[in-house]
């Protein structure tokens, strides 16, 4: 039998909604959302109550991403399903998680029309 473990992240996005939709990233151990924003999308303003929530931007390559936490639970849930961290050491985490899919993207997604995976 299989056990079930519950991921540390998971990549969340409307899978029906437009081309250039959000792209976020779930924790479903301390019940947080964080948007990824590339430093390209000039679509995304964060409305004033998330300009206020905390946030780093990280680079991979030559392309930097802002991280906002836009659902914070981080400092309530910390120690329930996973250690006590600091939002800042959530958005690390979340950033290195984001890191190593842009590794696996750029490793097994061609950029003709066809995909290795495919």
């Amino acid at each position: 039998m299989k056990e079930i473990v519950l991921p540390q992240f998971l990549i969340a996005e409307d899978p029906a909604g437009p081309a250039d939709r959000e792209i976020f990233i779930y924790s479903p151990h301390y019940l947080s959302l964080v948007v990824v924003i590339p430093e390209n999308d000039m679509t995304f303003l964060p409305n004033p109550e998330n300009i206020s929530k905390k946030r780093k931007t990280y680079t991979y390559k030559d392309e930097s991403f802002e991280l906002i936490i836009v659902q914070n639970n981080v400092l309530n849930t910390g120690g329930a399903l996973s250690t006590e961290i600091s939002e800042g050491e959530f958005l690390d985490l979340a950033w290195k998680y984001w890191e190593n899919y842009l590794v696996w993207e750029d490793n097994n997604i061609d950029e003709s029309e066809s995909s290795k995976l495919n």
